[in-house]
């Protein structure tokens, strides 16, 4: 199982600079989000995998059980999950000391937009953002 993560989590170190979104065609959300993530000019490639595979990814990459999400991006070897706006995403290339981005569904994740709050994450604490 660990070898079947590993080859999903190859093309990561090959294009380092593109979102890497892992996330369940069943989910209706996700597409949404990931073409605003485009307009915004990241690029996005997607990666449908079955709900028991998505969890696997979630917990290989250590993200907290309460800050998942539908679906779960990698970027420069970080995680992002679920609807972080962009300036939550720009965080990971300034702050070398986090783990990860997070935003647990609401009501604009729901529509495919972005939550206005999201959650630093590092390795030995939680920051929730308010901008």
């Amino acid at each position: 199982m660990k070898a079947a993560i590993l080859l999903l989590l190859l093309p990561l170190f090959v294009m380092a600079e593109e979102l890497l979104a892992y996330y369940s065609p069943s989910c209706g959300c996700c597409t949404s989000y990931f073409s605003k993530l485009e307009k915004e000019g990241f690029k996005v490639k997607r990666v449908e995998v079955n709900p028991d595979k998505l969890m696997e990814v979630k917990s290989q990459l250590g993200i907290p059980p309460q800050l998942r999400s539908c679906h779960t991006m990698l970027y420069k070897n970080k995680f992002i999950e679920g609807h972080v706006p962009p300036e939550g995403i720009r965080r990971l290339s300034k702050d070398k000391s986090l783990l990860g981005v997070a935003s647990p569904h609401g009501i604009k994740s729901a529509r495919g937009g972005y939550e206005k709050s999201f959650f630093l994450v590092y390795k030995d604490k939680v920051k929730e953002v308010r901008p």
